[in-house]
């Protein structure tokens, strides 16, 4: 027998057992694929970065950001000048403001050009196929205006020449050569 608390505290874990594995953080990966991706932790997510800084998050930004191949130098832990044009040309291929400083969206940026990065490449893309029009066919012009007033003609006169046939049959006796035997 379940209580509500009991009931509530069961849905309340499903649905963040279904949170995180909608987010990632608990999907496994295949072999083979890229490595996994270094967690951000929530804390770290409303974390302000600045030029100047120092420390680990400077160092795990510094990391992330080479993995993409945006950042050059040396991992250090020192949000130096080489850090901030990294972090400036992230917020320009995601869309963001263009600030140098590594905010809440800054870091959902991060992420979700991390998790990009690590996925498989698509099977089908477009420069696989060549599209041809579409031709459509111009249909052959109708008959001259003599011809179709001729038309409905043809079966007329074939029926008057059958019918003249079966008389002229009727008239004309079949003489056989010899007399046939009743």
């Amino acid at each position: 027998m379940s209580t509500r608390g009991t009931v509530t505290l069961h849905r309340s874990r499903r649905l963040l057992l279904a949170g995180l594995l909608a987010l990632g953080g608990l999907a496994p990966l295949a072999p083979g694929l890229a490595q996994p991706v270094s967690p951000v932790r929530q804390s770290d997510t409303t974390a302000l970065l600045r030029p100047e800084d120092r420390g680990p998050l400077v160092n795990q930004l510094q990391t992330e950001l080479a993995d993409l191949g945006l950042f050059a130098g040396v991992v250090d832990g020192h949000y130096g000048a080489d850090t901030a044009e990294a972090v400036r040309s992230l917020q320009a291929q995601q869309g963001l403001v263009v600030d140098g400083i590594v905010g809440p969206q800054t870091w959902r940026a991060l992420k979700t050009a991390r998790r990009a990065a690590t996925l498989p490449p698509p099977l089908l893309t477009a420069n696989l196929f060549t599209f041809t029009p579409l031709v459509v066919a111009q249909p052959s012009p109708p008959p001259p205006a003599i011809w179709l007033a001729l038309m409905p003609l043809v079966p007329i006169a074939g029926g008057a020449l059958t019918c003249l046939h079966r008389r002229r049959g009727r008239r004309q006796r079949v003489t056989l050569p010899f007399k046939p035997k009743l």
